[in-house]
């Protein structure tokens, strides 16, 4: 496939334009409920970390499958024992990495901060964290199978759909999953 910059500006476009809609919605969602963060600063810290993890691992397996689609090892069935190698894998890695950076982000706040008023145990930070970026990964990344095998086979490159949809959709539930779980966690 040869690249047309033309083509991928006349197909984008439209894409972009609807996702920074999208992202401007996601802004004024964490607006709205910047009195919660106010309350529990560590979760200031957190609010990038998810949305940017999620969106990551989003985006790899997006490109993953794009380049296997194109090349033709994995093909476009929900069976494929490629696809769900993938999928099986930024899965398991969204916990894992989540699991770590809840610890590295409480340790190094609880090390670093003389205000102890505004801080929860640790087992609550790390429910937060890995809950909401659990659901976080697992939506992004059937948004990524799904955004991938549509483009596809409507004939688009899912190298030019994926990420923006991906990143989009990462960071407006981000957000909206982590608010949930310090609601449900925390009480807040």
């Amino acid at each position: 496939m040869i690249y047309n910059w033309k083509k991928i500006v006349r197909h984008g476009i439209p894409l972009l334009t609807l996702c920074a809609f999208i992202e401007i919605f996601a802004g004024q969602l964490l607006q709205g409920r910047q009195d919660m963060l106010i309350r529990l600063p560590i979760f200031l810290i957190s609010v990038p970390v998810v949305n940017s993890v999620g969106g990551n691992i989003g985006s790899v397996l997006g490109a993953r499958l794009a380049s296997g689609l194109h090349v033709g090892y994995i093909t476009l069935s929900v069976k494929d024992k490629k696809m769900q190698e993938n999928l099986f894998t930024s899965i398991l890695m969204g916990v894992l990495v989540y699991f770590v950076l809840a610890i590295l982000i409480y340790c190094s706040v609880l090390f670093s901060s003389t205000d102890t008023e505004h801080m929860i145990g640790l087992i609550e930070f790390t429910t937060v964290v890995v809950g909401a970026g659990i659901l976080l990964v697992f939506v992004v990344s059937l948004v990524s199978v799904f955004t991938a095998f549509w483009s596809f086979k409507r004939g688009l490159d899912p190298d030019d759909t994926v990420a923006p949809v991906v990143t989009t959709v990462g960071d407006t539930l981000g957000i909206a999953f982590l608010f949930l779980f310090i609601g449900v966690v925390v009480g807040l």
